[in-house]
């Protein structure tokens, strides 16, 4: 993309703060509904956790492996993904790849291939686990009716009126204190089956005992009932296609911008000033930035209630990773020909995310995305992307990480065997990586984190008590990965747009 300096208007009808996938959401959906829109973004691509990198030939996802809704859904509500662009009118400039399996499992003397449909998995593990049929097949089904009942509680104002409607959402009012560990066993009782169905935790960062059950239904079908998909060209292909239809509805994306101030004239916002000293009027903003840098920095907690302020405060933020980026021209065996694999020391997912808090995690998932899209990579080599979770605290990042690179590849070594040969690149990016290029504090990946408290209405709503002001991303509601963050853009758009200007 082009950059310039300074806008190209002095006022806008909504100015977006940050281009994370939720940003750029909410900014297409305002610009094709005829809304002036400005997007500022201090990174020099767009896309936030979802932008690629390239390093010679390799070309690098930073952090988004997977998404689910790239297509028409055969479930109800179903194409999350598929149905933003094809409104937004940019469908064609996106390729997805369905992956199948969605995922692989590997435990001490298990190894298991997770298929990528909904009845397939439920109909493999009944198989495996025969006497577990019943209680697998109820798990599921309340599953698929907290899907439902989340879209249809999406269509009322605010978490809260689902509250009020409890005949009409009695699996979301039975679940809402729920962790996912009290359902599994309330449901399963082999612990290598539960050890399975929860084999996707790290994606909320959570594990079992702590993530809401909830969210990890939600996101669980996402991939399940719509299928799991990579983007061929990286999710930058992605990220672009959101910014193509804001530019080509007229309205602007300013790259290498930073917002100093969004400014506040009583209880209403008037714009932002940047850090080049341009101000920018508009009766709207949207902040897809950090929600307390937000509230401290952007504006000031002073113009807050100090209710408000407190309750930011009392909350918990979610953990980091660390990324380790691979190139390898290792032969892939069969059994290695995955694209996401989850290497698990134990089938205790509690006493593993206790390892990541320590900051010596025995963990860790492995993406190779050059199975779905060889032109990542030269011929003849993959890209493989390590990841596990880790506290911003755990070590002093300032000192290197090239320590942690080494062990992640010699972990991943134990199943790819002879990668510890076969490396031609390596690079890795800390919590402070994580930090330096998203201005999320501490790297956060998922905004607060997903526990039962912090989901539904104990979450951040996307409208703040300012005039004007939204927020919108993983720090609000519904929550993170790519599933909460396009549903909390669009639903911040489809508000904004019912209260009509300078809502």
């Amino acid at each position: 993309m082009r950059f310039h300096t300074e806008s190209r208007r002095d006022a806008y009808d909504a100015i977006v703060v940050g281009s994370g996938i939720g940003g750029l959401t909410t900014a297409g959906l305002l610009a094709r509904a005829g809304r002036s829109v400005l997007v500022v973004e201090r990174h020099d691509r767009v896309g936030g956790y979802a932008h690629a990198f390239r390093r010679g030939r390799y070309h690098f996802d930073s952090a988004v492996h997977l998404v689910g809704g790239c297509e028409p859904g055969r479930f109800e509500g179903g194409g999350l993904v598929h149905n933003l662009l094809t409104d937004l009118g940019v469908r064609d400039q996106v390729e997805f790849t369905r992956i199948d399996p969605a995922f692989t499992a590997v435990f001490p003397g298990l190894a298991v291939d997770a298929p990528g449909d909904l009845d397939d998995f439920v109909d493999c593990y009944a198989n495996e686990f025969p006497s577990e049929e019943k209680g697998l097949r109820q798990f599921f089904h309340e599953c698929l009716n907290i899907r439902d009942e989340t879209r249809r509680a999406s269509e009322l104002d605010g978490p809260l009126a689902a509250i009020s409607k409890p005949s009409r959402f009695s699996t979301l009012m039975r679940y809402r204190r729920a962790t996912l560990a009290q359902v599994l066993d309330a449901h399963i009782a082999s612990p290598e089956l539960r050890a399975i169905i929860a084999t996707l935790w790290p994606y909320l960062g959570l594990p079992p005992s702590k993530v809401s059950f909830l969210y990890y239904a939600t996101m669980m079908m996402s991939y399940l009932a719509d299928g799991a998909y990579y983007c061929r060209g990286t999710f930058q292909k992605f990220a672009d296609a959101l910014a193509n239809a804001v530019k080509s509805s007229g309205s602007e994306i300013l790259l290498r911008s930073s917002v100093r101030r969004i400014l506040v004239d009583g209880n209403h916002v008037t714009g932002v000033l940047l850090e080049n000293g341009q101000r920018i009027r508009a009766p709207l903003v949207v902040s897809n930035a950090d929600l307390r840098q937000t509230v401290d920095e952007l504006v000031g907690a002073e113009a807050f209630p100090s209710r408000y302020v407190g309750r930011l405060r009392r909350m918990k933020s979610s953990v980091s990773a660390f990324v380790t980026y691979v190139a390898t021209d290792l032969p892939l065996s069969e059994p290695m020909r995955r694209h996401e694999t989850f290497l698990y020391g134990t089938l205790d997912h509690e006493r593993t995310h206790r390892t990541s808090l320590q900051g010596l995690p025995d963990w860790q998932g492995v993406t190779i995305p050059t199975l779905a899209d060889p032109s990542l990579a030269p011929d003849g080599e993959h890209l493989m992307i390590m990841t596990t979770l880790l506290p911003y605290q755990a070590h002093d990042w300032r000192g290197g990480s090239q320590w942690m690179v080494d062990r992640m590849i010699a972990r991943a070594s134990e199943h790819f065997e002879g990668l510890l040969d076969h490396v031609s690149f390596a690079e890795g990016a800390s919590p402070r990586t994580m930090e330096r290029y998203t201005r999320n504090g501490d790297g956060a990946l998922y905004g607060w984190e997903i526990s039962i408290a912090q989901v539904g209405p104990g979450r951040s709503t996307n409208v703040s008590p300012i005039g004007g002001l939204n927020f919108v991303g993983h720090w609000t509601q519904p929550g993170a990965g790519i599933f909460g963050v396009v549903t909390s853009g669009i639903q911040t758009a489809e508000a904004i747009l019912a209260r009509g200007a300078g809502a």
